[in-house]
């Protein structure tokens, strides 16, 4: 009787336990609809996730899209499907849309309160920084971000007879010993530093400053740091260091360093696979060093965050399955992870640096991996993505004045700041605060 009573109560126990969980985290069952962007390497990662997702949960009926953006087609499906109420469950989005389609995104705080979720914990430092809107709602979930380190022609500088940059190195020192790469005339022509797209975005932060709160509640590009960016920039250009846009135009950023004329490119995680393996084909010598610092007493890296993540539409029909789906690609499903990080840096902290982190290059061993992890909390959110890309088009106005126009840095910003102050003051984020 005794043997038998203590299996009633061990089974009762784990009744007990069993409903507690589910009253924690609802029983999934129903469809699931998942829409992503992306072609070739970027669809093939997306499938995987999914495909990780569906094995994990046999329960659930699981229907995707992966979109291409080419053309606009995700843009215009995205944006039809939003708007007209019959968007899927999940959907691809970005933290640097700024708000963009935010009122067709469900507030995750909840999920994360209900499932008691220490952020902090779970994900790498800096992984979450952009999904919160102005008004504190999380309007999305990480998948995964990319930042860049500094490719540099070994052969170059050891023939230069400079230094190969550390850790703390700035824009300041390199307007010193750059000056040992510009040489050369036509197709010969020589540079220190490749002029990659990334530059417009990382340009702001390279005066000290930044071009807005992080916040977003105030508008800096009338600053003495923003000047001291423009005057930077110019510099770069007029004196040869980077090419301008026309010889840009000419021979790409990413060619111009596997063939040798370039001492310096600043390399995403996105890229780095690809590029390292055409360097090592083209007989290119490269070593990773970290990004550079800006200059003034409020000096940060001069680093660009591009990331991407998942959302939760407010329409959506399974939001528990959905959120199960975010949950376990950003950090609670080891498979998900591994396969979100053949194209950059996964959300999770465990899968990040237990995983990712000990990736190696030929030749370069973990550094590029392991630099990711560790300098993505020291970066900054794409500053000119989403609704905020019309104020980064009036800063590439501005460097455009300075760089080919002949324009000096106090003239370009007598002209284009208030614009700037007035397109960003346009998207309403300040009204939006005080009225939460």
């Amino acid at each position: 009787m005794k043997k038998v009573f203590v299996i009633l109560l061990a089974a009762a126990m784990l009744l007990s336990m069993m409903s507690f969980a589910s009253a924690d985290e609802p029983a999934l069952s129903g469809k699931l609809t998942i829409w992503a962007w992306g072609a070739d390497a970027e669809a093939e990662q997306r499938d995987a996730i999914i495909q990780a997702f569906i094995k994990a949960h046999p329960e659930l009926e699981v229907e995707y899209s992966i979109i291409p953006t080419a053309d606009s087609v995700w843009d215009q499906k995205a944006a039809a499907a939003l708007t007209s109420g019959s968007a899927p469950d999940v959907i691809q989005m970005s933290p640097d849309y700024f708000g963009m389609n935010t009122k067709y995104y469900m507030d995750l705080r909840p999920f994360v309160e209900r499932d008691g979720v220490d952020l902090d914990e779970v994900l790498v430092p800096g992984m979450i920084e952009g999904y919160y809107d102005t008004d504190g709602k999380l309007e999305g979930f990480p998948m995964h971000a990319n930042i860049f380190c500094m490719a540099i022609n070994k052969d170059m500088f050891d023939e230069a007879g400079v230094a190969y940059p550390e850790e703390g190195w700035t824009l300041d020192d390199m307007m010193d010993w750059g000056k040992a790469f510009i040489g050369g005339e036509g197709a010969n022509k020589t540079y220190a530093l490749a002029k990659h797209w990334v530059m417009n975005a990382a340009m702001p932060y390279a005066g000290g400053g930044t071009p807005y709160a992080d916040d977003l509640s105030e508008c800096y590009m009338n600053s003495p740091e923003i000047q001291k960016s423009l005057e930077l920039y110019q510099k770069l250009i007029l004196e040869g260091y980077m090419p301008n846009d026309a010889e840009s135009q000419a021979i790409p950023s990413a060619i111009l360093f596997q063939s040798g004329l370039c001492a310096m490119y600043p390399l995403g995680g996105f890229e780095s696979a690809s590029f390292l393996a055409d360097c090592e084909e083209n007989g290119i010598n490269v070593g990773l060093v970290p990004m550079p610092m800006g200059v003034g007493e409020n000096a940060k890296e001069i680093n660009v965050i591009y990331a991407t993540g998942w959302a939760i539409t407010t329409t959506a029909k399974n939001p528990d399955a959905a959120w199960a789906f975010l949950k376990e690609n950003a950090y609670a499903n080891e498979e998900m992870g591994k396969a979100t990080a053949t194209c950059g840096m996964p959300a999770g902290k465990e899968v990040a640096e237990n995983f990712y982190a000990k990736i190696e290059y030929p030749g370069f061993g973990t550094y590029f991996n392991d630099y990711m992890v560790e300098h993505l909390a020291k970066s900054h959110i794409n500053p000119w993505g989403g609704t905020l890309a019309s104020t980064g088009d009036i800063w590439a106005n501005m460097v455009q004045a300075v760089t080919m126009d002949g324009m000096s840095p106090e003239e370009a910003m007598a002209k284009y700041s208030q614009q700037c102050m007035d397109e960003f003051s346009s998207y309403g984020f300040a009204t939006a605060m005080k009225a939460n």
